[in-house]
């Protein structure tokens, strides 16, 4: 799934705090959510602050039975 370009433009205003993460339109919120978590998986932000701009704890994978070591 592609991300939409408008989502880009939501998520800097969102870093930046110009806008809430709650005010976002719907039909754009889980690609702002997704660059998110990917501004996290590159260490861009951590899990904290992913959490005070979305409104919700980073999610974590849950280990599986082929994640043993």
């Amino acid at each position: 799934m592609a991300i939409k370009a408008i989502a880009y433009s939501y998520w800097r205003r969102i870093k930046d705090k110009a806008r809430s993460f709650a005010a976002t339109p719907a039909t754009v919120k889980e690609d702002v959510k997704a660059l998110a978590q990917a501004d996290v998986a590159d260490g861009t932000i951590s899990t904290e602050e992913y959490a005070d701009l979305i409104g919700e704890a980073y999610p974590v994978a849950e280990p599986t039975d082929t994640d043993e070591v």
